[in-house]
């Protein structure tokens, strides 16, 4: 039961950092989407979706194989400062690589580019501190990072528009980056950014774990991404608007694989880590449970309302996206098996299965997408992302069957049966 207590509370705080980081995120978008033509919309678009692939190299390297480090010695410092170092390098280099898309892009995605190192500053930033507190299981402290960085991104945008009315789409970048600097403030302050020697071999492990970690995060933001990329490729920039609206709607409405995802990747490593694997089973089948308890209300909602989310959030020039949002939300409701599939595999070293993985999944949703998106236009690239992700989600459990001996669907029953068991011993005492 105190266990029960504990998860609920970290769940809770989880819940509230990633809702405080998305919801700057969804002020953003809602802007975007109210003040700002399809067009320009269809840029932002594109140069968001390039910053968010290279920043998942940067993830790949910093934060998996980091809480791995962090959760066998939590208080080596070593560590920390290791991966700090490796955190900014990464971002340094993925920097070079907008400043060289910038040369062969349309100007108004070539000024956004030029600035997108600012945009990876922020991600950067913030996300290595989210990483060690989730690794230390330190959700309110995640949950303080995440508030003060929205606060102050209402609190610079609002100066903004009271004091120079709307901004340019760089001037936005420039916001973003200004919003970060009281959580930076505050990092120094409590140590956070605190540098020591670092440690040849903690680079060494980050980089060698991170390589399929990192693969892993392109791979999975390409699979995420590519029916964006190749819609422009095809198409034109309102087509990539309406597509990015609706691909928005349905982020948000999986917010809670997001944050319980950081709650129970730890405890997937512990469980494997600290009992020799012999309570994996168990951890698998109540986390893909957990996953879908909060996923199923958001889909549902999202499923029956969103004309009248569509309407609320941006304008009837979006009512087009509606029939993307219920395709891809029906791929949404397979997602915790996949989400707990690629957890499980990095939580017990196996990275490079998840990564095959991947890279067949690729494979299969640009063919696809290459196939129907002429043929049906942003209805195809919806179809086909959708396809993609059920297809490589059930070939995933068979995965993991051979890989680990685990039976997604038994335990999955196992702990819905556990729980009901638990709720009705409550009734009975």
């Amino acid at each position: 039961m105190k266990s029960l207590k504990q998860d609920l509370g970290r769940t809770f705080y989880s819940f509230a950092g990633q809702i405080s980081f998305l919801l700057s995120n969804f002020i953003l978008f809602l802007y975007l989407a109210k003040r700002y033509d399809q067009a320009s919309f269809g840029h932002w678009a594109i140069f968001i979706t390039t910053v968010s692939i290279l920043d998942g190299l940067r993830q790949g390297f910093t934060q998996n194989g980091l809480a791995r480090l962090i959760i066998r010695q939590p208080d080596n410092r070593e560590i920390r400062s290791t991966s700090l170092l490796l955190n900014y390098a990464i971002v340094a280099l993925t920097s070079l690589f907008l400043v060289v898309f910038s040369l062969w892009s349309v100007p108004e995605l070539s000024i956004l580019y030029i600035n997108g190192f600012k945009a990876l500053l922020v991600l950067a930033t913030i996300q290595f501190l989210n990483s060690v507190n989730q690794a230390q299981q330190k959700f309110k402290k995640y949950f303080i990072t995440n508030f003060i960085y929205l606060i102050s991104f209402i609190a610079v945008l609002s100066a903004q528009l009271i004091v120079a009315g709307q901004p340019s789409l760089t001037r936005l970048i420039d916001i973003m980056f200004l919003s970060v600097l009281p959580v930076t403030i505050l990092a120094v302050v409590q140590g956070e950014f605190r540098l020591v020697r670092p440690l040849k071999s903690t680079a060494m492990e980050l980089i060698h774990f991170g390589k399929y970690s990192s693969g892993t995060n392109l791979l999975s933001l390409l699979f995420q991404r590519v029916d964006l990329l190749m819609i422009n490729y095809f198409m034109d920039p309102t087509a990539v608007a309406i597509f990015h609206f609706a691909n928005k709607i349905i982020g948000y409405a999986e917010l809670p694989l997001q944050a319980i995802s950081q709650v129970i990747y730890p405890k997937i490593a512990a469980s494997y880590l600290q009992s020799g694997g012999i309570h994996l089973k168990k951890t698998y089948g109540n986390s893909i449970l957990w996953l879908l308890a909060f996923i199923l209300p958001t889909t549902l909602i999202v499923l029956l309302f969103n004309k009248t989310i569509i309407t609320i959030i941006g304008s009837e020039s979006y009512l087009s996206a509606s029939g993307i949002i219920i395709i891809l939300a029906t791929a949404t409701l397979f997602k915790p098996w996949g989400r707990v599939f690629g957890l499980t595999l990095d939580a017990v070293g196996k990275p490079r299965v998840n990564f095959l993985m991947l890279v067949f999944s690729l494979a299969v949703n640009v063919v696809m997408n290459w196939l129907l998106i002429p043929a049906f236009g942003v209805q195809g690239a919806a179809t086909a992302t959708a396809s993609s992700v059920i297809i490589t989600i059930i070939i995933g459990q068979l995965n993991i069957k051979r890989t680990l001996a685990i039976h997604p669907i038994k335990e999955f029953v196992v702990a819905a049966k556990s729980l009901t068991h638990l709720n009705a011993l409550k009734k009975w005492s």
